[in-house]
């Protein structure tokens, strides 16, 4: 996958590649020295976690790693 601002992936669905929808990117979080992306926090998700970290707030936590594409949604590989 090519750059993408960051910004742009704010309110973004995000989908599993096996289909699970699993909400909408409500924050990123980066390394500030380096600028690296490290990970996606999701909200409002109804169809469950597909396997990644809740936290106390109902928030999803994604590691940036396991993006794949962005298309109609962003989609990410399920946790190994």
């Amino acid at each position: 996958m090519g750059s993408i601002l960051a910004a742009a992936l704010t309110d973004y669905e995000v989908m599993t590649t096996e289909g699970t929808q699993l909400g909408t990117v409500e924050n990123i979080t980066m390394n500030p020295k380096t600028g690296d992306l490290h990970a996606l926090r999701l909200g409002s998700h109804d169809g469950g976690s597909g396997g990644y970290h809740e936290i106390d707030d109902g928030q999803l936590i994604v590691p940036a790693d396991r993006i794949e594409a962005k298309e109609d949604y962003l989609l990410v590989r399920p946790p190994k």
